[in-house]
């Protein structure tokens, strides 16, 4: 799954001229916590946030009126308050590499951007929650089988060859790796009725069935 399935096409943007009043005021029209800084022809230039806009305000304490403290803002740029090394995604890039990006930097909204660093959609954390569920298949009510395997060449071919012999459609596969040698995968199926009899196939051929659960459809 691609991050241009995902992400927010319609981006709300403003440019490094602009300055932190007008940010301010269209952050709330628009009820955004983050804006993508552009140039003339849509490049990515930087990114600036809500937490910027609190950064620049005067606080509750200050002897400023409010006249004094908006003309202050007005004098202030997007340029000198935005973060100019913004950390970006391409649009033809897997979601595991946009939520690689959003964990190791500790943010939660990418803006992706083309081969020309032209912006063309926002990603966000909740985006690529959704993608998860997706990916899941946790919108559709089928049953969970955790199996322990030995993490060689072939074994998902294996059991997915039993499934389908059987003529059990598979939702998810996800394997994750518990030693060198070990892995867990985690199976969503639609069993049927056949759910007895897949279960024993896979023991007889040596796998270690942990868990199996039935799971509701959460859409």
């Amino acid at each position: 799954m691609l991050v241009k399935e995902f992400m927010t096409k319609d981006v709300v943007t403003i440019t490094e001229d602009k300055n932190m009043l007008e940010v301010r005021e269209l952050m709330r029209n628009k009820d955004k916590r983050r804006l993508p800084v552009v140039d003339d022809i849509n490049r990515v230039r930087g990114i600036i946030t809500d937490a910027d806009v609190s950064r620049t305000s005067p606080t509750d304490a200050t002897t400023l009126s409010r006249y004094e403290a908006n003309y202050l803002l007005g004098k202030l740029k997007v340029r000198d308050v935005m973060t100019k090394n913004v950390i970006t995604v391409h649009a033809e890039a897997g979601v595991e590499d946009a939520a690689y990006l959003l964990y190791k930097n500790k943010i939660n909204a990418l803006p992706v951007v083309d081969d020309d660093n032209k912006l063309c959609g926002i990603i966000t954390d909740s985006d690529i929650f959704r993608a998860f569920v997706d990916i899941m298949g946790l919108a559709r009510t089928s049953t969970r089988i955790t199996i322990d395997v030995t993490d060689k060449v072939g074994v998902i071919a294996d059991i997915g060859a039993m499934f389908r012999d059987n003529g059990i459609n598979i939702i998810s596969i996800v394997a994750k790796p518990e030693t060198d040698v070990k892995t867990e995968l985690t199976i969503r199926a639609e069993l049927g009725g056949k759910g007895l009899e897949i279960i024993e196939q896979l023991r007889e051929a040596g796998y270690y069935v942990t868990d199996i659960s039935n799971v509701k459809s959460r859409g």
